[in-house]
């Protein structure tokens, strides 16, 4: 017994001092999670087509970039395309100048442009290399090319979409029905070759065959008169492989989505005779 009061304060006292040093001991502080970083603002770069040529910087960065356009030189479409490797741009120019479509399209690829889209911007996901920005006039002095590099990585994130299209053989992976109004469409090349996309809308009582019959008489003797239809939105060629991003307001109403484009690679008929035609539905 005697043995055991001498051991019971000795353990009172222990248990005191042990819960004085835990009160007094300092907190243990959680290391923080660094907090992401905001990927950095997507670039823009500004493209002016004149009377004398294209103004474009000499180098861009690589990666996600916006490119916007002015024109004020002779009406038609706008393009960029990557060189392919070890091709100049002399010999584009050379290519283009012989009028040998086929034989300039082969040394480059496309990216794709738009027509109709709200802010005169396309977002491109580009890869490194030497780029030519493309004006093709609808009449007038011929097709003008100005070379640009593309460097390095943007490090921007691509933007949401609203809408996401695929190009491929031969069809439109897209929604049969949209919202109408401002929409970020999402434009990608998953075929195995190049594609291009026409949102159009028929004229009342037209029909997609009078459509067809009407693309097919402007290469006959006698082609037909205006055409059965208003273009609403236009995606010009894009390479295999190619993304970009484009913002189109289209009003409720049911449309036409067509490739004209000829299958290079088989027959040599439009997509549209593949089955690359289709309809869209725009509601309220």
């Amino acid at each position: 017994m005697k043995r055991m009061n001498i051991r019971l304060p000795f353990l009172l006292t222990l248990a005191v001092l042990l819960l004085i040093l835990v009160a007094c001991a300092p907190p243990v502080l959680e290391t923080p999670t660094p907090a992401a970083m905001p990927a950095p603002e997507i670039p823009t770069i500004n493209v002016e087509i004149t009377a004398d040529g294209i103004n474009v910087p000499a180098e861009v960065p690589s990666g996600i970039v916006a490119f916007t356009l002015q024109n004020s030189g002779p009406e038609g479409s706008f393009d960029i395309a990557r060189l392919n490797e070890g091709v100049t741009t002399d010999q584009l120019n050379e290519a283009l100048a012989s009028g040998d479509d086929l034989a300039a399209l082969a040394l480059v690829s496309l990216n794709g442009g738009a027509s109709g889209n709200v802010d005169n911007k396309v977002i491109y996901d580009l890869a490194p290399g030497s780029y030519v920005a493309v004006s093709f006039p609808n009449a007038g002095p011929p097709i003008v090319v100005q070379p640009f590099t593309s460097g390095e990585d943007s490090g921007a994130a691509a933007p949401t979409a609203d809408i996401t299209v695929q190009l491929v053989d031969f069809q439109f992976a897209l929604p049969n029905e949209i919202k109408a109004g401002q929409n970020v469409w999402q434009i990608e090349n998953k075929g195995g070759q190049w594609h291009e996309m026409g949102i159009l809308k028929l004229n009342e009582g037209s029909t997609v065959d009078d459509l067809i019959a009407w693309i097919e008489s402007q290469s006959s003797d006698t082609p037909s008169g205006p055409p059965p239809f208003e273009d609403v939105a236009f995606w010009s060629p894009m390479a295999v492989g190619n993304t970009a991003w484009v913002t189109w307001d289209i009003p409720a109403g049911e449309y036409t989505v067509i490739c004209f484009l000829p299958d290079l690679v088989g027959d040599g008929s439009p997509h549209f005779a593949h089955g690359m035609v289709r309809t869209l539905t725009v509601t309220e």
